[in-house]
């Protein structure tokens, strides 16, 4: 893996691992139910992220075109329900200008990398 990839990785892998904290300080400190005024469908979400985000750091690291996949169905997911919640009901959601914009860096990112990864694989690196 060249030098640009591992940078791309890391940027990915820390995304994740700030997500992995921030729902787990969540969890930690007020419980399953994160909002009360959200659907306990939204909270299970929420909930379940503390768990998904660190499996998909480590799918990073160890199986990439898994880890993007799941990284991608992760963060579009969760910008879409964070959006739903922010300006359909009216929950206060501070990052999600930094979710969307880490949205696509993720998805441009997995062109690339698959892109690299496959080049590899063609000349044997």
């Amino acid at each position: 893996m060249v030098a640009i990839e591992r940078m791309v990785i890391g940027v990915l892998v820390a995304g994740f691992a700030i997500g992995t904290l921030t729902h787990t300080l969540h969890l930690v400190t007020g419980g399953w139910i994160v909002f009360d005024n959200a659907p306990v469908w939204m909270n299970v979400y929420w909930t379940a992220l503390a768990a998904l985000d660190p499996f998909a750091a480590v799918l990073l690291l160890w199986r990439r075109s898994t880890g993007l996949t799941l990284g991608a169905a992760i963060i579009l997911s969760d910008v879409a329900i964070n959006s739903h919640a922010l300006y359909g009901l009216g929950l206060p959601f501070g990052f999600l200008s930094l979710q969307t914009l880490f949205c696509g860096v993720l998805l441009g990112a997995a062109g690339f990398l698959m892109a690299t990864k496959h080049h590899a694989q063609e000349t044997g690196r």
